[in-house]
């Protein structure tokens, strides 16, 4: 993700490289992971500044 800051990835683009082919159809791996994320860099989860989710499509990392 940090090659791709300011970019948006999408879902399958992330699922692919983090757990491969077998799983770009489970995007709920995604969100839980993203929360978990979220929950440990931002000052308030609920108000993210650094992943930032482009409804529908995937995230953008932006700012760190």
């Amino acid at each position: 993700m940090i090659r791709g800051q300011s970019r948006v990835l999408t879902h399958r683009q992330l699922l692919l490289e983090v757990w491969g082919l077998d799983y770009v159809d489970r995007a709920h791996y995604l969100r839980v992971h993203m929360a978990h994320l979220r929950q440990k860099l931002e000052a308030d989860p609920a108000q993210p500044q650094y992943f930032i989710t482009e409804l529908q499509v995937g995230y953008r990392l932006v700012g760190l």
